[in-house]
């Protein structure tokens, strides 16, 4: 892996995180918050606490905008989009 450039690495870094939270949401059918997803997945920052999902946020903002999960705005969580492509 090494001998990989390093836009390619990081690239493949993100792919391997956004497919941990979609198989978490998965295993999640109610759904889970931001901040849920950030510390089950070790994503949490040593910020104030209004900044420590911040990774996960914009992972999840990525992976909804692309389809591979839903906003559940009722409930204020994000879930699984069982017809994702």
């Amino acid at each position: 892996m090494r001998d990989l450039p390093q836009r390619e690495r990081a690239q493949l870094g993100l792919q391997y995180i956004e497919d941990a939270v979609v198989a978490l949401l998965t295993e999640h059918q109610k759904g889970l918050s931001s901040e849920s997803v950030a510390d089950v997945l070790g994503l949490s920052t040593n910020l104030d606490p209004a900044h420590r999902s911040m990774i996960a946020d914009g992972i999840l903002a990525l992976l909804a905008r692309n389809g591979r999960i839903l906003w559940d705005d009722r409930h204020g969580v994000y879930v699984d989009n069982p017809l994702r492509a």
